[in-house]
């Protein structure tokens, strides 16, 4: 890199430079100008440019050019950007000068990594931890950040289930579960909790997970489910940059329910009643009826799908944000304008919208000040506005109806245009459900304020010490306003052969007006700690230390109980001890002590200790293999906790007033009594999880190729569970059996991360970037009864682990029939599931279920993909993946006529893969005229492998030379086109692979997406 000074001479009098000047003492001031270039002679900007001894500075622009003024030609200038060494220029500055800045051989050391509670030197972390860089997040365009980062890091599992508007986020979890509780990890925005999936990915300055001991033990009972931790962009030394970011993309949706057309589901009823030896309810011309359309409303062939679901919408995502400052202060605010509109499709003869949309408003100001040399303070407000539409009816309802009205029911409309209805299922009508119930508003506020302060009282008491304090308050706010109505339910009954008008039945339900519901939810919480922090360093040895109290006060400000209303407090002490030797040793000592007030008095506080070393080998002086630039080994072992048990005070006996009752008296008046509501355990307390962690770190050629890997272990105990074991003979009402803390869970596996990367001498970049996680769990003790069979019990086997009978088959024959185990669900006739006898004794019962399968939550998560750019066009790809995961296709739409003959859909899946007598090696049992107990209950018939690939993301990207965006005063200008969930390979092909068991709901949807990002000078 090589610096050109062009320094010239002025006598411009700017005295608020120099506070040392006298009045009436005049210097003439030098003007010093200049340009940093990199290697390649491009211009550079961010380099810091400063004054030594004074708080006057600047930073390079855009084109890498500066101007700084100095009192006298001897003044000195220094130069300071991350990956190379610092230079001073003093002594005679006057005269043309070209400095080269070297490469920082130590920059590696040097990095930082975001930990709990701070920073520290990247070399030193002993911890398990990952990072994604931000403008991996941005690849994915999403409202929900949850959706960003499936498969993007080691050791994070996720499960997308929905995709509607405001409800997509996706379940998040640190290596897996571990309890029957609460599983989910403690998120910590700039070091508050807060909910992550209502910021923009444009405001996130760093992404860090903390997956084991040494990394969590500082949060005490909130560490054991692993931690997120989020910071916002913060100001940058310079004049005002503005970035403007704006995408939009096209939705389509994801595999849509197909179900089976009328004259196909006419058919389906036909054999029904042709397998119990019935008469066909349906004649071949009234078949046709239902095919042809000629008789649409007596005949209808209703396609539900279609009458209610959308094919494609749409989204948008905008940021604005301005960031810079000075030695005093700095500054960076953004706002955000989000908005992601639904699948429902609408009637326009309706004056309001019923379709489901969010529209979600972003805005967020961090500045810091630097009041003294020694004192530093931090304001940052965050507001976030949310608001969202949806029908009448919530998703999983309408849904629901889609599964269960058929096709021949009824139409979508009568010929008037009012909703088609029958005397059954009232009220189902999908499209009545979806454009004629109403609408729902949902308002929701968050207002965040954090203040900060840090104090480095190295020069008043010793090197390294200081002291940093913070407070924030959030706010949130919402408001359900919901304008809900009945449509009118009568059933067309054809014309009337007289006067050739419209018949209908009397209405089985009347349509009522916009009905006004109200309700409101607010809550409030208050945080705030007081850090104490020393960072010294002796020859080759190094020590950090911290000591920090926090407490947390939130209250729920419209609870619905007094109970409930009372505040959830935690409090206590966190602390870190560090220690490195030559950047080749690290030894480090965590710890939290904290609890909260849901637990007894006088154990309500818990000590969670952790010790962790790292050993970097290829910083020994013998250690003598260039090929391999970085070899580290990290080992750690702790106590977590998790006190997110569910319920509060259960350490209280509660007695409930209107228990049982009994007809007293002539006039038979009821009378209630008092009876055990809750009974208390005064020895309730948190999980606890023993944790040890074994990691390696690994670079190749210069840390061109880098892999890191964790091997881990966790024993999580004390799991609150009811007990399971208490018989009914006891006497205790199933309620008010009391909990304790008996369940155990072991947790173990691996994940890791490999990445190359390099740029070619002819500035050709290209990296390539792979993850996996494997998480296996295993039930210890959950406290229930002695099973008859061992194989029925769930302990040693995983958390959600599904139990089902094992299909062998269907009944071929009534032979078959008379020599198989006597199955006791109901008299089977051929085409019915055949099972096997698991314990031999003739009879399939409920005996003969075993552990089938895998949970729903996948074992293994994986990604991949690349990215590589040249000459200002840059491209990527990455795929996502998940493992040792089983979905059970089972539920109305998949098990035919469940409600009864001529009730409910039916999937095209089903009917293209039943049995028939023609089609014996069939997927699906035979049809039958209702509920069939033999065939409708959970075996492996309906379980499917629900592993998956998906091509997650693509992106393709072209920023315009400098020469070219200079001439328009823009710095950078970068136009984008990306995707997301192009193409997905699995085996179910019906329902997405992330769905929940059943027959699918609400939607994932793929997104074509483009967008361009303006950097102005």
């Amino acid at each position: 890199m090589f610096l050109l000074l062009f320094i010239t001479e002025t006598k411009a009098r700017d005295f608020s430079l120099y506070p040392d000047v006298k009045s009436g003492v005049i210097k003439s001031d030098i003007l010093v100008s200049g340009k940093v270039v990199d290697e390649n002679n491009d211009p550079l900007p961010g380099v810091s440019v400063k004054i030594k001894g004074t708080g006057i500075g600047v930073v390079t622009g855009t084109n890498g050019e500066f101007s700084i003024k100095v009192r006298t030609e001897k003044d000195s200038i220094q130069f300071f950007f991350i990956g190379y060494r610092s230079q001073t220029i003093s002594g005679n500055i006057k005269t043309f000068t070209i400095i080269r800045l070297l490469p920082d051989d130590n920059k590696d050391l040097n990095e930082v990594a975001i930990i709990g509670y701070g920073t520290q030197k990247k070399v030193s972390v002993t911890a398990s931890l990952s990072t994604i860089s931000v403008k991996e997040l941005e690849r994915v365009s999403t409202p929900s950040l949850t959706n960003a980062i499936a498969g993007k890091l080691p050791g994070i599992i996720t499960r997308q289930e929905s995709g509607e508007p405001g409800g997509d986020a996706a379940q998040v979890y640190i290596r897996g579960l571990s309890t029957f509780g609460s599983n989910g990890p403690l998120v910590l925005i700039d070091g508050v909790e807060r909910n992550m999936n209502v910021i923009n990915a444009q405001e996130i300055e760093s992404f860090t997970i903390l997956k084991d001991a040494s990394a969590t033990a500082i949060y005490g009972v909130r560490g054991a489910n692993g931690v997120i931790l989020i910071n916002t962009k913060r100001g940058e030394l310079g004049k005002p940059r503005v970035t403007y970011r704006s995408e939009a993309a096209a939705l389509k949706a994801l595999r849509l329910p197909e179900y089976i057309n009328g004259g196909q589901y006419a058919s389906l009823m036909n054999e029904a009643l042709v397998n119990a030896n019935q008469s066909p309810r349906w004649s071949e011309e009234e078949i046709k009826k239902f095919n042809d359309g000629s008789d649409p409303y007596l005949y209808p062939n209703s396609n539900w799908t279609d009458a209610v679901l959308k094919r494609d919408t749409w989204q948008t995502i905008n940021n604005l944000s301005v960031t810079g400052g000075t030695e005093i202060i700095k500054y960076y605010t953004n706002v955000g304008f989000t908005l992601q509109d639904g699948l429902y499709k609408q009637d326009a003869a309706n004056k309001f919208n019923t379709n489901a949309n969010i529209k979600r408003y972003n805005f967020r100001s961090n500045v810091d000040l630097n009041l003294s040399k020694s004192l530093t303070m931090q304001l940052s407000l965050g507001g976030i506005i949310q608001n969202g539409n949806y029908p009448g009816f919530g998703a999983g309802d309408i849904f629901q109806s889609l599964k269960v009205v058929s096709p021949i029911a009824f139409p979508v409309t009568n010929p008037d245009g009012s909703p088609g209805g029958a005397q059954t299922y009232i009220g189902w009508n999908p499209w009545g459900r979806v454009t004629q119930s109403g609408y729902l508003t949902q308002d929701r506020s968050t207002l965040q304020g954090t203040f900060g302060a840090t104090w480095d009282l190295s020069s008043f008491t010793t090197k390294g010490l200081s002291v940093r304090g913070m407070f924030s308050y959030d706010r949130i706010a919402q408001t359900n306003n919901g304008r809900s109505k009945q449509f009118e339910v009568k059933r067309y009954l054809g014309k009337d052969p007289v006067t050739g008008e419209d018949l209908y039945s009397a209405a089985f339900r009347e349509e009522q007006p916009l009905a006004y519901s109200f309700s409101n939810a607010s809550d409030r919480a208050i945080y705030s700690e007081l850090q104490l922090n020393y960072n010294r360093s002796f020859g080759k040895h190094e020590v950090t230390s911290m000591l920090l109290f926090n407490q947390r006060d939130f209250v729920s400000l419209t609870a619905s109980s007094s109970i409930l209303n009372i505040p959830y407090r935690r409090q206590g002490l966190a602390g870190r001890t560090t220690y490195g030797f030559d950047n080749r040793y690290f030894a480090e000592i965590n710890f939290g002590y904290n609890g909260s007030e849901n637990f007894p008095a006088g154990k309500r506080y818990g000590f969670f200790p952790s010790f962790s070393a790292g050993w970097v080998v290829s910083n020994e002086g013998f250690w003598k293999v260039p090929a391999i630039s970085t070899l580290k080994f990290r080992a750690s072992h702790g106590k977590v906790g998790n006190d997110q048990i569910g319920q509060r005070f259960l350490f209280l006996s509660t007695i409930r007033t209107n228990g049982q009752s009994y007809a007293f008296g002539p006039g038979q008046e009821v009378l209630y009594g008092m009876e055990e509501n809750a009974i208390g355990n005064e020895n309730v307390t948190w999980e606890t999880a023993q944790k040890s962690n074994i990691g390696l770190d690994l670079g190749l050629f210069k840390d061109h190729l880098t892999l890191q890997v964790d091997v881990y272990s966790e024993r999580r105990k004390d799991i609150l569970l009811q007990r399971n074991t208490v018989p009914a003979i006891a006497g205790f009402f199933p309620w008010s059996i009391p909990f304790a803390n008996l369940g155990k869970v072991n947790n173990k596996g691996i994940d890791g991360l490999l990445e190359v990367k390099h740029t070619t001498s002819g500035g050709f970049f290209y990296s390539v970037r792979g993850n996996f996680t494997y998480a296996r769990n295993k039930v210890i003790e959950n406290d229930e009864a002695a099973k008859r069979f061992s194989y029925l019990s769930g302990k040693g086997l995983r958390l959600g682990q599904s139990f089902a009978f094992v299909a062998d088959g269907f009944f071929q024959s009534e032979a078959e029939i008379e020599t198989s185990p006597l199955q006791t669900f109901s008299n089977v006739r051929v085409g019915d599931v055949k099972y096997k006898d698991i314990n031999g004794d003739g009879l399939i019962d409920s005996f003969d279920q075993i552990p089938v399968g895998y949970p729903r939550l996948p074992e293994i998560s994986f990604g991949f993909g690349g990215t590589v750019s040249f000459k200002g066009f840059d491209a990527s790809l990455y795929f996502t993946g998940a493992a040792h995961t089983s979905v059970f296709l089972s539920g109305f739409s998949m098990w035919p006529f469940y409600d009864g003959l001529g009730v409910n859909n039916v999937l095209t899946e089903y009917y293209n893969n039943r049995w028939t007598p023609s089609n014996p090696n069939a997927l699906y049992p035979a049809i039958d005229v209702g509920n069939n107990p033999n065939n409708y209950v959970n075996s492996t018939l309906w379980m499917r492998n629900g592993n998956y690939l998906r091509l997650r993301n693509a992106e393709v990207g072209y920023t315009l030379p400098k020469r070219v965006s200079n001439r328009f005063g823009i710095s950078n200008l970068r136009f984008f086109v990306n995707a997301v969930n192009l193409v997905t390979w699995d085996h179910i092909k019906i329902i997405d692979p992330e769905s929940n068991d059943g027959t699918g709901g609400y939607p994932l949807q793929r997104s074509l997406n483009a967008g361009l990002q303006i950097d102005f000078k």
